[in-house]
């Protein structure tokens, strides 16, 4: 059982990193066997069979089993003792209780046997015999036995009490297809994204993608989050809020971890309404003109002084594009931007309150004047990347494994929803409440780079299509049994140890061959004269009371020498049926003397 504790333990150690590693070594640093126990049946029964308690009872069960057969065997060994002392010397055989003593201890593993002879042998010198070596052998290796035995119990109750089960995802390769990565749909742009003759590809001067209404529609469905869009885009806080794109409705992957390609967004925006001329106006500033940061065009006023308008503006080699026609605003042949790409975002809206309730509101992140009108102003440096990212459905998150820039051509598609003001309501929708809630620079500006991002992907969207991932694995709901490694591994060793134990008393019973009886063929009824075994007959005496009493109860039937050496000891008793072979207990009359007596039927008896 020892050694198929350790090879299922072995075998069966979970592989995944979040279990501390395999081996036990590492049980033994992390403090535990983390064992995968199997599949569970359903999501609602999260139990199976823990194998190792089970082999651990069981082991337990057998050596409490095999302890009384392993006495028997040790009985062989003071058997051939006793033989060899009987033809000695008188000192080394035991006295009739030190006889009794072992025959009880051998005989059975009866805690009281056991715990008598201890009993003995702390008694003074004045009070019993000198001990012979065959009993003091005997009654130290029923000793180590016994511990063992308990010991051995004991550990498995404290195995049991401590070990534990939890359940687990793990994954399990998935070979059905999954298109959960995102790719560009080249089949709407077949020729050269970086050509400078033509307008990138679905940009017109009608508007984005104006003859393709479903990529619009796509583009409004995933950044107003729908739940029938065919894509979402997330924002991963824990990478700089890179906005990345990821399957929506009608991909189920909640059970399943994989790798996929994607495209990625990432903004860094700073307000500049504090870098810019200030104009006073009443007891408060407000933004006048950005030339002296290198925007001269910011703000942009409206035609015909119509005022100031929400708008993102693209920006290429100091060329503005956004503010009438989108993306032809670029002088021709100027279109192609880098990557990142440069913009100024100019959103204004409108706050009816009474000036002398914001008149002490700081203006460092936004103009609260002229009054009623707030406005903001920003740079922002937008980076569009090939993304690879990985999904983890225990906790329903992403990771962004690697992400490279794309190329110019490419991100000249990408950002143009931006240019013709897709996004530009949205935009101030969302940072409305920020800004007027908290005027901290840090917190709207970060808002800013989340909704830029995310919009920026959202719009798009309807030029994408889904692509295959890799590495897809069917996340299987099991149960890890988790094995303290202290009493594991010490009822590991403690089994073991039993099992050289009784191999040792096997191998001292085996090699302590002594003489035989001859039994004549006349005493025997045999054909043949036959032979018993002296060390059986005595292994028999020192196990079993049968015999003994025998010689106190003969049959008188002139068979008693045949049956003192018969094979079984049910056989060496005579065993017959009168009245007189019954046996009394109690007084003999006349005497006062207490025992096992025949009675004739003539005799009286006192109870």
């Amino acid at each position: 059982f020892a050694t198929l504790i350790v090879s299922w333990v072995l075998t069966h150690q979970d592989q995944d990193p979040e279990s501390g590693g395999v081996g036990i070594a590492a049980a033994i640093r992390n403090g535990s066997f983390v064992l995968n126990e199997g599949k569970r049946r359903d999501h609602i029964d999260p139990h199976v069979s823990l194998r190792v308690l089970m082999f651990s009872a069981l082991a337990s069960h057998l050596i409490s089993v095999t302890s009384a057969f392993l006495m028997t065997v040790v009985a062989y060994r003071a058997a051939a003792q006793w033989l060899t002392s009987s033809e000695t010397t008188t000192l080394a055989n035991p006295t009739p209780l030190q006889y009794g003593l072992l025959c009880r201890t051998l005989g059975s593993s009866n805690i009281m046997g056991f715990l008598k002879s201890i009993q003995y042998v702390l008694r003074g010198t004045k009070r019993r015999a000198s001990i012979p070596p065959v009993f003091k052998e005997a009654l130290s290796i029923a000793s180590v036995i016994y511990i063992f035995t308990h010991t051995v119990g004991g550990v498995d109750i404290w195995l049991h009490a401590t070990t534990y089960s939890t359940a687990a995802m793990r994954p399990e390769l998935s070979t059905e297809s999954a298109s959960f990565g995102v790719d560009f749909n080249s089949t709407l742009c077949p020729g050269s994204h970086t050509s400078k003759s033509k307008l990138p590809c679905l940009c017109s001067h009608d508007g984005w993608a104006f003859n393709y209404t479903d990529i619009i529609r796509t583009g409004y469905s995933t950044s107003f989050n729908e739940s029938d869009s065919a894509f979402r885009v997330i924002t991963l806080a824990d990478e700089k809020d890179t906005a990345i794109v990821v399957p929506g409705s009608g991909m189920e992957y909640s059970e399943k971890t994989f790798v996929a390609t994607t495209f990625a967004a990432r903004a860094e925006c700073k307000s500049i309404n504090g870098l810019c001329k200030r104009v006073k106006e009443g007891a408060g500033t407000y933004t006048g003109n950005c030339s002296n940061i290198g925007y001269p065009t910011i703000p942009y006023i409206l035609p015909e002084d119509m005022g100031i308008a929400n708008f993102v503006f693209g920006f290429v080699n100091g060329s503005m594009a956004g503010q009438a026609e989108g993306i032809p605003d670029f002088p021709k042949g100027k279109w192609i931007t880098q990557n990142p790409a440069s913009l100024v975002v100019q959103l204004r809206w409108s706050l009816h309150l009474n000036a002398d309730l914001i008149i002490n509101q700081g203006e460092t992140t936004v103009d609260l004047f002229p009054m009623p009108w707030v406005t903001l102003y920003a740079t922002c440096d937008l980076a569009y990347y090939n993304a690879t990212v990985q999904y983890h459905p225990s906790t329903d998150s992403w990771t962004l494994l690697n992400s490279t820039l794309t190329d110019p051509g490419l991100t000249s598609i990408l950002w143009a929803p931006l240019i013709y003001q897709h996004a530009t309501e949205q935009l101030t929708g969302a940072l409305i409440g920020i800004a007027m809630k908290n005027n901290a620079k840090d917190q709207i500006m970060a808002a800013l780079n989340q909704n830029l991002g995310r919009n920026a992907l959202s719009q798009v969207s309807g030029a994408l299509q889904p692509a295959p991932a890799r590495e897809v694995y069917l996340m299987r709901s099991v149960v890890l049994g988790l094995y303290p490694a202290t009493p594991l591994l010490l009822l590991i060793g403690l089994l073991y140890l039993y099992s050289t134990l009784a191999l040792a008393m096997f191998i001292m019973a085996w090699t302590a061959n002594y003489r035989a009886i001859v039994i004549p063929r006349e005493l025997s009824g045999r054909e043949e004269d036959s032979e018993r075994s002296t060390l059986d007959l005595v292994q028999t005496y020192l196990t079993d009371p049968v015999p003994l009493l025998s010689e106190s109860f003969p049959g008188w039937d002139g068979k008693d020498p045949q049956r003192s050496v018969a094979n079984d000891a049910l056989d060496m008793i005579y065993d017959g049926g009168g009245a007189r072979e019954r046996l009394r207990i109690g007084l003999h009359v006349g005497q006062t003397r207490f025992g096992l007596w025949r009675r004739t039927g003539r005799e009286s008896f006192t109870p």
